[in-house]
């Protein structure tokens, strides 16, 4: 209790420059299991589960107005003409939406007349649409320009209003969330869709934010230090008062998204929620963990000599 209420004050005694040296012997572990999977992804061992915005294919949305199991969902899945890449249930159960590969007219035409059957209802009330990658080309495209011009202003508003070093430790920090996200998402095979693109720029400025404000906490101590003992000194108690407030912070963003995780769950709401829910989700969290475990070996580094 005592431990807990040192934290909250800011008043711990970690020695952040001591466990920086732990933390960057983690960071080179994780940069090679980064370069690894991208390895695998440049030389398609594995791939990318992208949506039909980017892939291109057909979308079914049908009405329907009795519950249907699980089961029978999984059983019409396999029956199907053409490979199902998603399903869900969306306006709370009333409507399902189904998304398949591309594939010819008659092929589409044999899933709709499939569908028609097991879901008792007329052909016009299946809302059929097919899809090209056009849209997630367009949208990867503009991600991309946007990613960059957020990164070169960035790193010339930090250099303006600290140094350049600062600018580069905040890239670095940015570099690793953005790696980590694309890993998990590779690794565990969460589809990828335009909303994942737009939550992985929004958690980006997430992180920064936090990281900027240990920048700012830290340029007040280190002009209070005159040598090279002081400003590892004024290392450690920066990094030890900001660490609650890191914490604070997170659970206070973490938590209303993890709400609408659960609650899009319950009610039916997966969809583009989900979509949008998942990057935040783990962006924030990596964004915690890299403001202080990611950016303290560098600080300390740079600030030492």
């Amino acid at each position: 209790m005592l431990k807990f209420r040192r934290l909250f004050l800011g008043s711990t005694n970690i020695n952040f420059v001591k466990v920086g040296k732990i933390f960057f012997r983690v960071f080179i572990i994780e940069m090679i299991l980064f370069v690894i999977v991208a390895t695998l992804i440049a030389t398609n061992y594995i791939s990318l589960n992208l949506s039909i915005d980017f892939t291109g294919g057909t979308l079914y949305e049908i009405p329907t107005t009795k519950p249907i199991e699980a089961e029978q969902i999984e059983l019409i899945i396999e029956e199907l003409s053409l490979d199902v890449t998603r399903y869900e249930s969306i306006n709370n159960g009333e409507s399902y939406r189904f998304r398949t590969v591309e594939g010819t007219i008659s092929e589409e035409q044999t899933v709709l007349n499939e569908l028609s059957l097991f879901f008792d209802i007329p052909e016009k009330d299946i809302n059929f649409q097919r899809v090209g990658p056009t849209f997630g080309d367009e949208i990867s495209r503009l991600g991309l320009r946007a990613l960059v011009i957020f990164v070169l202003f960035i790193s010339l508003l930090i250099t303006y209003r600290y140094q350049i070093r600062y600018a580069l430790i905040a890239l670095i920090a940015l570099m690793h969330d953005l790696l980590f996200c694309v890993s998990v998402y590779v690794l565990i095979g969460i589809e990828i869709t335009p909303s994942t693109i737009i939550a992985v720029l929004t958690v980006l400025g997430y992180s920064l934010y936090d990281t900027v404000v240990i920048f700012d906490k830290l340029r007040d101590s280190q002009s209070k230090s005159k040598d090279s003992s002081s400003t590892l000194d004024s290392i450690n108690k920066t990094f030890n008062e900001v660490l609650m407030r890191s914490i604070n912070t997170s659970l206070t963003s973490i938590i209303p998204i993890a709400s609408l995780l659960m609650v899009g769950n319950y009610l039916g709401l997966q969809g583009a929620l989900q979509d949008f829910a998942i990057p935040l989700l783990i962006g924030m969290l990596s964004g915690t963990y890299s403001s202080i475990f990611v950016t303290t070996p560098f600080i300390t580094k740079f600030f030492s000599n």
